[in-house]
């Protein structure tokens, strides 16, 4: 009988957990002189939701992508196409 959560899955999700929640503090040490502008930084804001995705139950990559992507617009094509990454109004800015 095999495990429900195979050892394999478990340390490298771990790792993924720990990666994360590495990167968030030295965020947070980093904006540590001025928290309410890191409170206040939109990018900041989206990853605060995004965590709180992963914990929402089923869908969670769903949910997390939708947060960072710009929404689809279907006169995409007429306009020059999408806007990069980072560009003004898309992603959280």
């Amino acid at each position: 009988m095999t495990p429900a959560l195979p050892d394999q899955r478990f340390l490298a999700t771990r790792s993924l957990i720990l990666e994360l929640a590495a990167a968030l503090d030295r965020t947070e040490r980093h904006a540590a002189p001025d928290p309410a502008a890191l409170a206040a930084d939109p990018r900041w804001q989206a990853l605060q939701t995004a965590v709180e995705r992963l914990t929402a139950g089923a869908d969670r990559a769903e949910a997390v992508q939708e947060l960072f992507s710009c929404p689809y617009d279907p006169a995409w094509r007429r306009d020059g196409g999408p806007q990069l990454s980072g560009a003004g109004g898309c992603c959280g800015r």
